[in-house]
Parts: structure tokens; C-alpha cells; sequence
């Protein structure tokens, strides 16, 4: 493909009046909800985080499959597939395994315990302890994803517009804190459906169009053979090579699963619809919509190859950063349609908008049920509802905080946002995996499992960003500015080909040997760079999820297992139980755990603060740190105390 690009363009009216509309529509669904529930009176914090419990699946559907897809999906995986081929369209296979491990088992999990926080379970299943740990390093997770989800749409609005970056990231954040405080978890879902429109909208019609101009599906896939990039099938069993299939389908399905399962977003929703069966039907069409934008924004990378084969735009100078990819293509191909570089930038920020609206109203429900409430048990619902606004933000100046440090990290987005994910999602998964089907797992197991993985994991993500990956792991494809003008271009290399060294190896950990600074020279790397750290970044969720299975097992078998006789099933989920298995083939999978017709309180509804629910905590779980915590909320006769007792 020739190069042919104005490379003074930039945003028109048009482009700006599509824009603004779309910002001004999204602030105004905030507004409006906020005006109707105080009309209703329904302003409460049932109303607020779960929608009273009653929305409809198919826009809670889509406000998931959006929640998780942000600007990482639009801008990170087409510079993804430009930089390092076909393979990572296996992005886009992952959401099938998360969504029917949701399906089959949480769903079901949340809806019958009726939970207000996802982490509410590790406290009925284990210790308040568990609880607030796991809520911990899920909050810690959702500010630094957020953080990076609003750092890509406006590093795409600052090569657009004449906005800097750092107006770019507060214009961001300032809209999603704004509309989500205002309106709470209904304003989120609608603004989520209108945004799922944008994005498909938006996202199509850049991929349709590159396709056009560079000639076909034939002529992109004719590129990608000669740069290299038709690598879907690379098998290489290696698990130091950053992107394979089995890295990219299995390392990201963990991470998903995490986020789809574990995470307080996908909670809420499942908690907004009517029914389990509502609910069933929300994920599966998050699983569509998830494949299919994922799809469209690799394929987009695709065919932007095709489109920069003989002058890749980094080399040439008119970006700086990989992720800056999908905004100069945008205004190449569409610099002859007013109105549609605004509408892919509309897509973009749509992305991060449902993101972190979605992160923000999360994360203040998290705070507000696993840490304030406990602390303030007899709070007003006026009163509840107006921390968790106040609470969100705080968060969204977190946010808007570590989006500027992101800054300094540079790299391809998907690669610092999963090892961050990877990190901290195992640990999370792996407590909740061990709860629903290790009946033999105590407390002081999962909690030392749970601590111990969190730890190693944590150690090996800033190793990661610290030190990098060596080049010969990560394996970015070539690339040329053969086809530049000359007397045009900005920079150039002796080698047309890029070697990983010069500019790019000083502002990029990914893509790197030399350290995120450029502070830790090559010789004096430690030897785990070349072993340990340079495992797949992918595998982070995976290695952290077997850690804290294997360490929670062998301490809860040390300190004296639980018997499964004595667990109450509610609280745990079998691998098989579907009636077309055979009887001998389910009770195997219950491992002794009684069925709940058989369990004297399995048909009783759970409430935390009862003294009944303590007392039964005490006699499933042999630990005397929960002994003593059970003493705690009840007094000398037995009577649930109100100072401590815990009432969401």
C-alpha cells in the first residue's frame, strides 16, 4: 500500500460535533436518572448499585461485554495484531470459556445467596478476613486497569485534537466520575447500550473501509504472509514467548473468567436482572458482543498492516507511541468523510467511558459493603448512598491519578494492562475456585495460599515492568518506511527494518531489553530476566491461580482439613451435576458434600448479621480466629450484638 496521508489533519468540525454529542448524551442519561429517582423516591442504595434488581438482560448484557472492553479492545488489540500478527485473534475465543464458567456456576452462586458484594461469599464460605483481602486486591486491580483504559483514548484525542494529554485523561475521567456518581448502576447500563452502539458503529465502519482502500480480504491476508503476520497457528509450547495460541487463548480465558466471575461489575449485573435465568441470558450475549467487537478491532490491526506495509507510522515519525496506531489510521482513511474520525475516537472513548463508569461504581459499592458498612453497620440508606457517591469521586481522582503515571510506562497497552490483571486476578480467582469446589479448604489455608500468590505474583508484574522481556521472547514482527517520501520523513533508521533498539527501546518496556527507564543495562540484568521474568505475561493469571490452589491445599490439609460431611452446600458448587450424568458419576463430584435437601438449614435464607449465621460459620470451620470472631458479634446470651453486628 503507498503511503498517502495529510499529515497536518486533524480533527474537523464534524469530527468534533460528533464527538461532543456523544459526551453531552452520555452525561445527560446521568442526569436523567438522578432526576427519576428522586421523582420516585427510589433513591436508595438498592436502587443505586443494583437497579432494584429488576432491569432487563438485554441491555445488562451489553453493559457487560462493554464493561470489559474499553479502548484496551479498540486501540490496544489493532496495534496488537500490527505489531505482532494473526495470532492474538485469539483474544476474541477467551470470552466463551469465562462466560460458561459463569453460567454453569456463578450466576447461580450469586443470585441464590443474593449477595451485595461478590466477596461477601469468601465470608460465608471462609472468614470476613478472606473477604476483605480478596475485595482489596480487586479494588487495587480496578484503579490501575482504570487508569490505563483512560490514559489510550486520550493519547488517540491528543494525536487528533489540539487537546494536551493531560486534558485529554481529566476530560475522560471527569465525564465517567460525573454521570456515574450522578446516576449510580442505571445510568452505567444505558449509557453502556448507547455506547455498544457507537462502538459497533464506529468500529465496523474503520475496518470496512481499510479493507476497501487496501483492496480486499485477499490483498490484507497477501500483506500480512509477507510481513509475516499469518501466525494463527503458532503452537510453539514455549511459555516464555509472550504471544502464542495456547499464551494468548488460555492465558487470557483466566483473566476473563476472573473479571466475569469474580469481579463486583459483573456482580451487580447479575444481581440487576429478575432471575437467574435473566441473568443466563445477560452473558450470553456479553459472549457475542465481546467476539465480535474483538474480532473487528484485530482484524482492523489486520488490515492496518496492509494499509501502513511500506510506511509504518512510528518509524516515519507521525506517532510516538504503538497504541497511537488506530487514531492515524482513522484519519487516513476516512479524511475524506466529515464526521467519521470523530465517530471512531466516539467508539474509542465509548470504550473507556463504560470501563471505568463501570469500575467506579464497583469499586464504591466494594468500599461501601466490605469496609464502611461493617464499620457504621446502622447507616441510612440517604446516608449509604451518598458515601457511595462521594466514594466514586475519590475513586475517579484516583483514576485520573494513575493515568498520568501511566504515562511514564509507554509499551503496548494490552501487555502492561494483563500483567497488571494477571497479577492480581489469580490470587482472587484461586480463592473462589478453592471455596465452590475444595470442600476440604479452611480458612487458614486460603488465606495463606490467597496471601502468599498475591505476594510472588506482585513481584513478578513490577519485575516485569522494571526489567521488561528479553526481545527474542517477545518477538515483534518487522517493519519499513521503504515506501516513505523521503524528503517528508521525520525518522529513520539505517536498517529498514526495525530493530529493537535507539528511540524505541528507551521509552517502551515492551518491546525492550533495557529496563522501563532505561536505568538497568543490558549485562547487568539478574538471571531470572532470562528465565522466571520472562515468562509470558499471559500466564500471570494462570501461574497465580495454580499457586494459591496448590499452597491453600497443602496448609489446609497441614492444619487439619475440613470434612466435606459438615460443609453446607450452599456454599459450594459441584465440577458435574447435570441429570444426564449418572447418580455415581454426580456424587463422585460432590465429594462428600451432603445435597441440600439433605442439609438442615440449605432451604433458610442467609443473612449475615443473624446469630444463627455466625453460629453456623462456627460449627462448619474449625479455625479459632473464627471462633473468637464469632463470639465477638454476639453477647452473653447469644443475642446478635449491634455494635459489631454487620447488616448490608
Amino acid at each position: 500500500m503507498s503511503y498517502a496521508a495529510n499529515y497536518d489533519s486533524g480533527f474537523s468540525t464534524a469530527d468534533f460535533v460528533v464527538f461532543i454529542g456523544m459526551l453531552v448524551v452520555a452525561s445527560l442519561i446521568g442526569i436523567f436518572h438522578a432526576i427519576k429517582d428522586r421523582r420516585t423516591r427510589s433513591e436508595n442504595i438498592e436502587n443505586y448499585n443494583y437497579g432494584g434488581r429488576s432491569m432487563s438482560a438485554i441491555p445488562l448484557g451489553l453493559s457487560m461485554a462493554v464493561s470489559y472492553i474499553s479502548a484496551l479492545t479498540m486501540i490496544g488489540f489493532p496495534s496488537e495484531a500490527y505489531n505482532y500478527g494473526a495470532v492474538v485473534v485469539w483474544y476474541a475465543a477467551s470470552p466463551i470459556v469465562s462466560g460458561a464458567i459463569a453460567y454453569l456456576y456463578y450466576i447461580p452462586l450469586v443470585h441464590n445467596l443474593e449477595l451485595y458484594s461478590m466477596y461477601e461469599y469468601l465470608e460465608y464460605r471462609f472468614h470476613v478476613i478472606v473477604r476483605k483481602s480478596s475485595s482489596a486486591l480487586m479494588i487495587l486491580k480496578s484503579v490501575l486497569y482504570m487508569g490505563m483504559t483512560v490514559y489510550l483514548p486520550a493519547l488517540a484525542l491528543n494525536a487528533l485534537t489540539p487537546l494536551t494529554l493531560n486534558w485529554s485523561i481529566a476530560l475522560t475521567s471527569g465525564i465517567c466520575t460525573f454521570y456515574t456518581c450522578v446516576g449510580g448502576i442505571k445510568a452505567v447500563v444505558w449509557t453502556d447500550t448507547l455506547q455498544t452502539v457507537i462502538m459497533f458503529v464506529g468500529g465496523f465502519a474503520a475496518l470496512v473501509k481499510t479493507i476497501v482502500i487496501v483492496g480486499g480480504f485477499g490483498k490484507m491476508w497477501n500483506a500480512l504472509e509477507r510481513g509475516g503476520r499469518m501466525n494463527i497457528f503458532d503452537l510453539s509450547p514455549d511459555p516464555t514467548l509472550q504471544r502464542t495460541l495456547w499464551t494468548v487463548f488460555l492465558g487470557f480465558a483466566i483473566i476473563k473468567t476472573n473479571g466475569v466471575c469474580c469481579d463486583q461489575a459483573s456482580g451487580q449485573r447479575y444481581l440487576s436482572c429478575k432471575s437467574i435465568k435473566d441473568a443466563r441470558v445477560a452473558v450470553i450475549i456479553s459472549v457475542f458482543v465481546t467476539i465480535f467487537i474483538t474480532l473487528v478491532a484485530v482484524l482492523t490491526g489486520c488490515a492496518a498492516y496492509a494499509y501502513y506495509e511500506n510506511c509504518d507510522p512510528l518509524k516515519y515519525g507521525r506517532i510516538t507511541k504503538k497504541d497511537q496506531l488506530a487514531a492515524v489510521l482513522i484519519l487516513d482513511v476516512f479524511s475524506d468523510i466529515p464526521g467519521m474520525t470523530g465517530l471512531f475516537v466516539s467508539a474509542a472513548f465509548s470504550g473507556t467511558l463504560s470501563s471505568v463508569s463501570s469500575g467506579i461504581n464497583s469499586v464504591s459499592a466494594l468500599i461501601l459493603e466490605d469496609f464502611v458498612t461493617p464499620w457504621k453497620p446502622h447507616l441510612s440508606e440517604k446516608r449509604k448512598v451518598i458515601i457511595a457517591k462521594l466514594t466514586g469521586v475519590f475513586v475517579g481522582s484516583l483514576t485520573t491519578v494513575m493515568a498520568l503515571v501511566a504515562q511514564a510506562l509507554g509499551g503496548t497497552a494490552i501487555s502492561i494492562v494483563l500483567t497488571i490483571n494477571g497479577s492480581l486476578a489469580g490470587p482472587v480467582l484461586g480463592a473462589f475456585t478453592l471455596g465452590l469446589f475444595f470442600p476440604w479448604v479452611n480458612f487458614k489455608g486460603v488465606l495463606t495460599g490467597q496471601l502468599m500468590s498475591a505476594v510472588f505474583m506482585i513481584w513478578m508484574g513490577v519485575s516485569s515492568v522494571i526489567y521488561g522481556k528479553p526481545a527474542d521472547k517477545l518477538r515483534q514482527l518487522p517493519t519499513t518506511t521503504q515506501g516513505c517520501p523521503v524528503n517528508e520523513m521525520n525518522y529513520t533508521t539505517i536498517d529498514p527494518y526495525f530493530n529493537v533498539t535507539g528511540l524505541e527501546q528507551s521509552i517502551s518496556w515492551d518491546g525492550s531489553t533495557t529496563s522501563l527507564m532505561n536505568a538497568v543495562d543490558t549485562d547487568e540484568k539478574p538471571a531470572l530476566y532470562y528465565s522466571l521474568w520472562s515468562l509470558s505475561f499471559l500466564y500471570y493469571g494462570i501461574l497465580g491461580l495454580i499457586l494459591n490452589i496448590v499452597i491453600s491445599l497443602a496448609v489446609s490439609f497441614a492444619t487439619g482439613a475440613n470434612k466435606p460431611s459438615d460443609a453446607d452446600p450452599r456454599y459450594f458448587m459441584p465440577f458435574i451435576d447435570n441429570p444426564i450424568f449418572s447418580e455415581k458419576v454426580r456424587r463422585f463430584f460432590r465429594f462428600g458434600v451432603p445435597e441440600p435437601s439433605d442439609h438442615p438449614e440449605a432451604d433458610e435464607k442467609i443473612e449475615l448479621s443473624s446469630p444463627k449465621r455466625t453460629k453456623s460459620l462456627a460449627k462448619q470451620f474449625n479455625s479459632p480466629l473464627q471462633d473468637q470472631w464469632v463470639s465477638d458479634k454476639t453477647d452473653q446470651n447469644g443475642e446478635e450484638d449491634p455494635i459489631v453486628s454487620y447488616s448490608p
